[in-house]
């Protein structure tokens, strides 16, 4: 061969060795944006912020770790595992230090933390209205004795008690006879 054909093979060698190598990365260049800021390797990821993807929660089971996922647009949640690309969540990381979760969604990809339930504390509301007892005669017992009262109490009420006992003996005894009821006396009176 002549110089000036294996100079021109060298170099036509050269130029397709330097194409052959910017073709391939080329190909690095459209995940790795050269406008996009570089993370360190050892640096904490990214957490997506208002994200319309919940992670909810997670749990062992014998097929391995489901990631409970919430799509917050739909109202839809679906339990899936690492990996798994049937559904609409394709979870590519968990990070168990941070728990964080890196999901791959409807072309997106969010590093979602695990969210924490809001328990909110409810307005204090009125007591229960507690109806008095009925006693045997559809009675419903009204005043309850006081304890420590003095003897004077203890004796008007007696006397009330029973006044009240005559007063509706003398109205059924009346019913029951069909004549009229005398004039009764109010409670607490005495003869």
């Amino acid at each position: 061969m002549s110089a000036p054909s294996s100079l021109l093979l060298s170099l036509a060698l050269c130029f397709s060795a330097g194409a052959c190598a910017a073709a391939v990365s080329l190909d690095g260049l459209a995940s790795n944006s050269p406008f996009m800021l570089k993370q360190a390797d050892n640096a904490a990821p990214v957490v997506t912020e208002n994200a319309s993807v919940e992670f909810r929660g997670m749990i062992a089971t014998k097929n391995g770790v489901l990631f409970g996922l919430y799509d917050r647009t739909k109202n839809s949640s679906a339990w899936v595992s690492q990996d798994d690309k049937g559904g609409d969540f394709v979870v590519r990381s968990y990070d168990a230090a941070g728990d964080l979760v890196t999901v791959d969604y409807q072309g997106q990809k969010f590093t979602l933390p695990l969210s924490i339930a809001k328990i909110g504390t409810a307005a204090p509301s009125a007591m229960p209205v507690v109806n008095a007892p009925v006693v045997a005669g559809g009675n419903r017992v009204t005043a309850v004795p006081q304890a420590g009262g003095s003897k004077v109490d203890d004796q008007r009420r007696l006397e009330s008690v029973a006044a009240e006992v005559r007063r509706r003996r003398a109205l059924r005894q009346a019913a029951a006879g069909g004549t009229p009821a005398p004039a009764s006396q109010p409670a607490g009176t005495s003869r």
